[in-house]
């Protein structure tokens, strides 16, 4: 058999070709298994290499049997010997050096590690994938005494030096064959790396390294340290720690991708829902393509009962990866709860022709057909009442009005004192709050009115003219969201106290929750004012510019809201800072301090008695309907 049919290739002057099929070959014929068939193929590379440097010369190299080769009395033919240049169009870094052969193995493997200790030690060149397969082209890797020490020492070179992209490990994996050896590396290496090592192999846990950029500020190997240790804890469930590595890694760069996915993470297993959506939400902003962020986001929407953003991450997802079940099962739920059953069954069914097993797009399906069975009720049920008006007719018996003025009459005339004494205690109650609030009967009025119907305001001469305190509804363009949070710190300040702050530091020090307003900033009637939204009107301020919504005129108060809002738009360059209203603002998400008032002790005690009359007054309808039979 001739060398290139051992080497399974077709004659070829490119040593890079033959290192490739070599390598190839060396996973059939490995030297601990089949050592002659090893011993074969090396030689067949070896003199296919030699062939790289006189192809004309050395024809006979294919022609000569490899067995015919290797017998003790064969003299190779002088042409094999000759010194040849070699060609300037070959990297003399891809060609075969005779000096390698004659080195120590164990020296050769200490140059590889040194090699490879260098190569790791320079970040930038370290996430090269092309710098890796110049690595494992170092001819140590093709002497075979040599390749099952760099193989042995190898795991436990990389158990200290992990940080490396899914790319390169997928490559030495390749050449080291570590994922059909998985239960023997189990014994030799800890489980944390072994985890690890798997999660990298099969796609389940990868990192990325390319986010960081030329950042000559950032300690990048004390960034990935805390990142994989925030990445171990939360795989052994160890939330402590995992939230005390992310706070570390966060404080050193805070824009990783990565970083902001495992955060989201530990916030969804330690059911913080609401900073997981936070954070997944900032993710989608900072990368557009994250699927994962996309996938967590859907659910949580879904958990809130939005049915709408829901489906739209879903179909975000499936324009990218039309494959991902899971956003399908996603999809079809989202159309569930919004009642729109044939979409959800088109859906469910469709996984289920890919998946005939799937029990939960089954689960699903028989929650669709009891509202479809709904659907047809009502037509039943109208044919049924239209039948018994006229059995009614014809028993001469009263039809529905003067059934109810039959019970209204019967339910005044039991109830008629429990109802006087509920509207006085009401008037009492009433009386209550206004002292509280010290303002008149007129005014208490007005201003309940004024929650339900509050002042349209399209200038901002009518914005002017209107109380302090009114609830106003407006347009807002222009608009945009500075940055800035209103926030409040209850270890900090047992009594409520509003503080502005940057939305970094919020989040450094895990303010954001549920009473956090976010400062934004939009034109009404060529005029900039400041309005505090709650999330959802800042992200609709942020993805539209421009919104309709209600909130309470309030005097801008004295203390540190107007310069921190000042500052963080001189630091932008905002547009709006010379056209700014800076004595007044409006308030759409209401103040931490509003919510605190409880009322008086003597309302509490009306409010008890009220609701007692009221569960009273709520019980004489059941008795009356039965009175009324018998009327």
């Amino acid at each position: 058999m001739g060398i290139w049919e051992i080497l399974g290739i077709e004659p070829t002057d490119n040593p890079a070709q033959i290192k490739k099929a070599y390598a190839k070959k060396l996973k059939v014929h490995n030297p601990e298994v089949d050592p002659e068939g090893f011993q074969q193929l090396r030689e067949a590379y070896d003199l296919a290499l030699k062939y790289t440097r006189n192809p004309t010369q050395n024809r006979l190299i294919e022609e000569t049997p490899m067995l015919e080769r290797r017998q003790p009395n064969y003299d190779p033919p002088q042409r094999l010997t000759q010194e040849i240049s070699i060609p300037q169009r070959y990297d003399f870094t891809e060609s075969y050096d005779h000096s390698e052969r004659s080195m120590n193995p164990d020296d050769m493997v200490e140059r590889f590690f040194r090699r490879a200790q260098e190569l790791y030690d320079n970040y930038h060149e370290r996430i090269q994938l092309e710098n890796w397969r110049a690595l494992l082209n170092d001819e140590a890797m093709w002497n075979v005494g040599c390749h099952q020490l760099i193989d042995s020492r190898f795991l436990h070179f990389l158990e200290e030096h992990y940080h490396l992209p899914h790319e390169v490990w997928k490559l030495l994996d390749s050449h080291f064959q570590w994922r059909e050896k998985s239960e023997k590396l189990a014994g030799q290496l800890s489980g944390r790396f072994v985890a690890y090592l798997n999660g990298q192999l099969n796609q389940t846990m990868t990192l990325r390294y390319h986010s960081f950029g030329n950042r000559e500020d950032l300690d990048i190997e004390a960034f990935l340290e805390w990142r994989s240790d925030a990445l171990f804890a939360l795989m052994e469930n160890d939330w402590e720690t995992a939230q005390k590595s992310l706070a570390k890694a966060h404080a050193l760069y805070a824009l990783d991708p990565d970083l902001i996915r495992l955060q989201g993470e530990y916030f969804l297993r330690t059911e913080n829902k609401i900073r997981a959506f936070h954070t997944f939400d900032q993710l989608i902003r900072l990368d557009p393509d994250n699927i994962d962020a996309y996938l967590y986001r859907a659910r949580l929407f879904l958990e809130k009962g939005d049915a709408v953003e829901a489906i739209k991450d879903c179909q975000q997802i499936l324009t990218r990866m039309p494959e991902l079940w899971d956003a399908r099962s996603l999809l079809g739920k989202g159309y569930l709860q919004l009642g729109e059953w044939e979409k959800a069954q088109e859906v469910f069914q469709e996984m289920l022709s890919h998946n005939p097993s799937d029990i939960e797009a089954k689960i699903c399906l028989t929650q669709i057909q009891s509202p479809f069975d709904r659907m047809t009720e009502p037509a039943a049920n109208k044919q049924a009442k239209a039948a018994r008006r006229k059995t009614l007719q014809a028993l001469g018996l009263p039809g529905r009005l003067a059934r109810f003025r039959q019970f209204f009459a019967i339910y005044t005339r039991r109830n008629l004192w429990t109802i006087i004494f509920l509207l006085l205690l009401h008037y009492a109650m009433f009386a209550v709050v206004s002292m509280k609030l010290e303002m008149t009967s007129e005014q208490m009025l007005d201003s309940l009115v004024n929650k339900f119907w509050p002042v349209q305001i399209k200038t901002m001469d009518e914005l002017k003219q209107t109380p302090l305190g009114y609830q106003v509804e407006f347009t807002l363009t222009k608009a945009s969201y500075t940055n800035i949070l209103r926030v409040y710190d209850t270890e900090k300040h047992p009594e409520p106290k509003a503080e502005f702050i940057p939305a970094a530091k919020a989040e450094e020090r895990d303010l954001l929750n549920s009473n956090t307003g976010y400062v934004n900033v939009g034109y009404l009637d060529q005029q900039a004012i400041i309005v505090i939204t709650d999330y959802d009107h800042a992200k609709e301020i942020h993805d539209k510019q421009s919104i309709t919504m209600r909130g309470t005129l309030k005097a801008m108060p004295d203390g540190e809201m107007l310069p921190v809002i000042v500052k963080a738009l001189e630091k932008r360059k905002h547009p709006y800072q010379t056209l700014l209203v800076t004595d007044t603002y409006i308030n759409a998400k209401p103040d931490l301090e509003e919510k605190g008032w409880a009322g008086s002790w003597l309302l509490g005690i009306l409010a008890i008695i009220s609701m007692l009359y009221y569960i009273r007054i709520i019980r004489e309808i059941s008795k009356t309907r039965k009175a009324l039979t018998f009327h």
